[in-house]
C-alpha cells in the first residue's frame, strides 16, 4: 500500500488547555531550492534600444529550471539627451507552479527595479507607450535579467512565518526580506540578506 506525502495545507485544529478555544498545529517547512546562482542582469533581454513592441529573448528559463526568480529590468539614459518616455513592458511566462503568468510593470530611467511576481519561465516581454525623448540622440537602452529574490512553493499569509534562511549551510544572521500572499503563489517570495549568491545551497525555513 502507497503512502501519501503529508498535506501541509490540510486544516489541523487541536484543543488548547481554554474549554471551546482551538488553536492551529503548524507545519515546519524547509524549502530547499538548490545552488542558486548569482543575479544575471542580461540573461533574458541583453543591453538593446528600447522599443515599442517584443523583445527578442536570449533565454526563456532561470539558471536554475525548478527555481522561480524576480525579473530585474535596469533602463540607462542615452547620454547626453533627456529621459525617454519608459511606458510599460509586459511579461508572460509561467509561476513556480508552471501556471501561467503575467505582469505589467513601469521601468524607470537610470534604475533598477524588479518584478513583483517571481517567475519560472519567460515566453515574452513587450513594451508599450515608449517614447524617444525629442533631445536625445538615440534611445535609452534596457537589459532584463534574473534578481536574486526567488520565489516560494507555498501561499503565505503572514512575513512571520518565515523564520530563517541559510547560505551555504549557515544560518543567515541577517532575516531575509519577504513578501507573502494568500491568493497568488507568485508573490511569495524570499531574498536573503547576502548578496551576491554563491551558487551555494540556499535553504528557507518557515511555518504553514
Amino acid at each position: 500500500m502507497a503512502l501519501f506525502p503529508f498535506n501541509t495545507n490540510w486544516p489541523r485544529r487541536a484543543q488548547s488547555d481554554v474549554p471551546g478555544i482551538r488553536t492551529v498545529l503548524g507545519a515546519g517547512v524547509c524549502y530547499a531550492p538548490g545552488n542558486l546562482a548569482a543575479s544575471d542582469d542580461d540573461r533574458f533581454v541583453v543591453a538593446v534600444d528600447m522599443k515599442v513592441g517584443a523583445y527578442a529573448l536570449a533565454e526563456t528559463t532561470m539558471p536554475e529550471a525548478a527555481v522561480a526568480r524576480k525579473l530585474l529590468i535596469a533602463v540607462t539614459q542615452d547620454a547626453p539627451g533627456g529621459n525617454d518616455t519608459m511606458g510599460t513592458l509586459t511579461i508572460v511566462g509561467t509561476d513556480i507552479a508552471g501556471q501561467p503568468l503575467t505582469e505589467t510593470i513601469a521601468p524607470a530611467a537610470n534604475t533598477t527595479k524588479t518584478t513583483l511576481n517571481a517567475f519560472k519561465t519567460v515566453e515574452s516581454i513587450t513594451g508599450a507607450g515608449w517614447a524617444r525623448d525629442g533631445a536625445a540622440g538615440s534611445e535609452d537602452t534596457i537589459k532584463i535579467g534574473t534578481s536574486e529574490a526567488f520565489g516560494l512553493p507555498d501561499l503565505l499569509t503572514d512575513t512571520a512565518q518565515v523564520v530563517c534562511a541559510s547560505l551555504n549551510n549557515v544560518r543567515e544572521a541577517v532575516a531575509p526580506t519577504v513578501t507573502v500572499s494568500a491568493t497568488v503563489l507568485a508573490l511569495n517570495t524570499v531574498d536573503l540578506a547576502t548578496t551576491p549568491l554563491t551558487g551555494t545551497p540556499v535553504k528557507v525555513y518557515y511555518w504553514l
